[in-house]
């Protein structure tokens, strides 16, 4: 009996200690990383009012589910995590291991495999020397169709063999093969410049793609060429240009603007941050935190002194493109041609946690304020509407960016030269057996720019 009772004791301190045995925690990194982004998005983040207070770091085992239940995913659509933050810095320089080639999808109605078509090649890139070009089909890749599962190997690829196709007779034909291998490079914004005359009339055109750091210096020479040969006109293309940083779209406002509003204290744009920075830059005067204006007249090194523009859009036209169309527009008349814009009208910031060498390759692009133009225009959620609606032809008589033939460029000559935008051209998404899906994917998840502003708080 006595081992019996002995036995039993035993029994009852095991099972006790199973009952009472703490849960597992997360890894002790994982929580310093979780612990970073929560104290820094209740900090910065526009709408940190909304984060719970009732997290438990310890048993958060996910870094990037854990980001995702401090954003506000009502309004934001825009913050992310990486645990590769030297990526994402080089790319908003312009620097990426890449093909070089921006895409827009579509698929085959009979199989509901997918097809790519591309919108434009980056200058000196893999896919310039391989000879694609805009308009170039894609319609399978290493053999294999392109579908919902690997599509995104199209961009992250180390190398790939391509089948190329063309549209005739509303068919796409396989025409041949190419292979191209992915490198790391600085990437040339101005995919496209030129001036077209056309009587009396001179009109410069440059297709810019990104707002990457200090690409002014790439369209600066553009701009000064522009103003050498007395252009009488400017057609901006925007159409692909996610974003990128507000220093360079302040800097291409300061290009194109009437000079008279170059004194360094013309608002370009006010901010609304959270309650705790909008107190802080308010009590102290910090103005420079609380508005972004016109350059200086002296700090930009040519001006066209434009009293109107034309700015070809589309649905990846954002964020700091964005902000260029509506920040302009209470100085001058800006005309937007092509399609509706995506409605970004906020900035973000890009954090990490530099000085602790355990978590800094981790980071976050967070949305820190919301802006509005000079005459409080924000909250355009639903993008920017064209003034005269026109198609980006993609497929079937495909022109070059900035050919006077391209439509969008076409229909801003047209009203340049006449007033009058001509008839439009069918649309492509009406071919037979093609289902086509512009923005499904132009570039790569996470490379998609913003509005980025480096006057961290």
């Amino acid at each position: 009996m006595k081992r019996l009772l002995i036995l039993f004791s035993l029994l009852f301190l095991f099972t006790s200690c199973e009952w009472f045995r703490r849960p597992e925690e997360a890894p002790l990194v994982t929580q310093k990383v979780n612990t970073y982004m929560l104290d820094l998005m209740k900090e910065v983040y526009l709408w940190e009012d909304h984060i719970q207070d009732t997290f438990d770091i310890r048993y958060e085992f996910d870094e990037f589910e854990f980001y995702e239940k401090l954003c506000y995913r009502t309004e934001d659509r825009w913050s992310f995590i990486t645990d590769d933050v030297q990526t994402l810095l080089e790319g908003g320089e312009g620097v990426e291991t890449t093909f070089g080639y921006s895409l827009a999808f579509g698929t085959f109605s009979n199989t509901g495999n997918y097809f790519a078509v591309i919108q434009y090649v980056y200058p000196q890139t893999p896919a310039s020397e391989a000879g694609l070009q805009r308009g170039s089909i894609i319609i399978e890749m290493n053999g294999n169709a392109i579908t919902q599962d690997n599509y995104t190997d199209l961009y992250y690829s180390a190398s790939l063999n391509l089948t190329l196709g063309e549209l005739r007779d509303g068919v796409v034909y396989e025409t041949g093969t190419v292979t191209l291998a992915s490198r790391k490079q600085n990437l040339n914004p101005v995919i496209a410049s030129n001036i077209i005359e056309d009587g009396t009339r001179k009109v410069g055109y440059i297709c810019y793609t990104d707002f990457f750091g200090n690409s002014r210096d790439l369209f600066y020479p553009v701009c000064q060429d522009f103003k050498a040969a007395g252009i009488t006109d400017l057609v901006l293309d925007l159409r692909y240009n996610l974003g990128g940083y507000l220093s360079e779209a302040a800097a291409l406002v300061g290009v194109v603007c009437p000079s008279q509003y170059l004194t360094g204290n013309t608002v370009l744009i006010s901010k609304t941050w959270n309650d705790l920075y909008q107190d802080y830059w308010g009590d102290n005067n910090r103005d420079d935190m609380l508005y972004e204006y016109f350059p200086k007249f002296s700090d930009v090194p040519v001006n066209l002194n434009l009293s109107r523009i034309y700015i070809l859009t589309g649905q990846n036209t954002a964020s700091a493109s964005e902000l260029t169309i509506c920040g302009l527009d209470p100085y001058m008349e800006v005309i937007k041609v092509g399609g509706v814009t995506r409605g970004k009208y906020t900035a973000s910031m890009i954090f990490n946690p530099e000085d602790d060498p355990e978590i800094e390759n981790w980071g976050t692009q967070a949305i820190v304020y919301k802006y509005a133009n000079a005459e409080g225009v924000t909250d355009f959620k639903d993008g920017f509407t064209p003034d005269y609606p026109a198609e980006d032809v993609l497929m079937g008589e495909v022109y070059p960016m900035g050919d006077p033939g391209e439509n969008l460029l076409k229909t801003a000559l047209s009203l340049i030269g006449t007033g009058a935008a001509p008839a439009s051209l069918p649309l492509t998404r009406n071919i037979p057996g093609i289902e086509f899906e512009r923005d499904f994917l132009s570039r790569p998840a996470g490379n998609n720019r913003d509005l980025i502003d480096t006057k961290k708080p």
